[in-house]
């Protein structure tokens, strides 16, 4: 059945309310999430009744995550090596996923034995750090198409990979996962409603999405569908039939994580979010991430500057700033030393004395990478 106006502009997580277009959003650039750089021109509403933050299911928006899947590259710009994070204050860089998951083992007491799913699994990052935290436990992964197939079925323990819908995923899990999955799907509440039927009695469900208030530039992801909040995100799990064990802003900077479980009887929903609220915070997202590129801008206007980070971030103020930027800086030593975007990407050490570096982040995250890596010779900006 064809979809209609009204079907493409409703919300994907209460359904009760319609998507009241940003209109200035459209004027923007965008990046898709595997770091590429994309065109403008893309629609971004929030929801009248529960002030959820989406994008209109119409047929533009399912054409381009159509265009973006068929190419996608994961981590191209470390050759398939996950992103890394770091220790604020000492600057040591740890795989996204096993801290991510020694955080989840530890607070929710992970049995020594069970079966995962990872929905989603990518080339595999997070079944392999499931693998280093619990090592006794049989992996599982789905992907909509078999492009890494060799890598997923490389790591020990892990079942062959299941390509298609997760309903056609055998048996039951104790522990599932979808490691920013959640935001890319048209229809996260069917999703979520068919997932607690793969969960073992106990079962846990881990979520990881990106956090478009701590982080603006995630609003610029052209292929995601959600940009959650922690009240969104559990009003999603809400409709889908879950409850939250724990919600958190601080295992990863910059995310969301939820575990949940399968309620008993009717699911507790938080009231619905303010939809001028809403409203008037994107709006103030989206003129810090433009105010941050005129920054950059005329910064660079003069003489070329560096670009701090070579993710989501870096890659959408390198395409604003064009050739104000003359190259990269990068902590994660798997990006440092090679070339993106046609610019070599330097290790903080290895910045050329003289050099101005643009931290283009928000402020809380660009004070401490700035602190952290100051040192003389370099002069390291933050955004107004």
């Amino acid at each position: 059945m064809a979809t209609t106006a009204a079907d493409e502009a409703a919300c994907g997580i209460c359904g009760g309310g319609t998507l009241e277009e940003m209109a200035d959003y459209r004027e923007l650039r965008r990046v898709t999430s595997d770091c590429r750089a994309w065109p403008a021109g893309g629609r971004l509403g929030v929801c009248s009744a529960c002030g959820a933050v989406q994008k209109p299911a119409d047929a533009a928006f399912l054409a381009e995550i159509d265009e973006i899947y068929r190419t996608y590259t994961i981590y191209h710009q470390a050759a398939g090596a996950e992103q890394a994070v770091f220790e604020q204050a000492s600057g040591l860089p740890a795989s996204r996923s096993v801290r991510l998951l020694e955080t989840f083992r530890d607070r929710t007491g992970l049995k020594p034995t069970g079966r995962m799913l990872d929905v989603g699994c990518g080339n595999g990052a997070t079944l392999r750090a499931f693998g280093e935290v619990a090592p006794g436990w049989t992996k599982a992964g789905t992907e909509f198409d078999a492009k890494y197939r060799a890598q997923v079925e490389s790591i020990p323990n892990t079942e062959p990979l299941y390509v298609g819908a997760v309903e056609g995923v055998p048996g039951t899990f104790d522990v599932i996962s979808m490691i920013h999955v959640l935001e890319h799907i048209v229809d996260p509440v069917a999703v979520l409603a068919t997932l607690r039927s793969k969960l073992a009695p106990g079962g846990l469900l881990l979520i990881e999405v990106p956090h478009h208030v701590a982080n603006p530039f995630e609003l610029l992801i052209a292929d995601h569908r959600s940009h959650f909040t922690a009240d969104s995100l559990i009003r999603a799990l809400a409709a889908g039939g879950y409850e939250p064990v724990s919600v958190a802003e601080d295992w990863i900077p910059k995310e969301l994580t939820v575990v949940a479980r399968p309620v008993v009887g009717a699911p507790r929903v938080p009231p619905p979010g303010d939809a001028a609220t809403a409203r008037k915070r994107i709006a103030g997202s989206l003129s810090w991430l433009r105010c941050t590129a005129e920054r950059l801008q005329r910064l660079g206007a003069t003489a070329p500057v560096g670009l701090f980070g070579t993710s989501i971030a870096g890659t959408w103020l390198a395409a604003e700033a064009g050739n104000a930027v003359g190259f990269f800086v990068d902590e994660d030593p798997n990006r440092a030393g090679r070339t993106y975007l046609g610019r070599p990407v330097h290790a903080p050490a290895d910045v050329p004395c003289g050099s101005r570096v643009f931290v283009g982040l928000p402020s809380n995250v660009a004070s401490g990478i700035v602190a952290r890596l100051a040192r003389p010779g370099v002069t390291y900006v933050l955004p107004e």
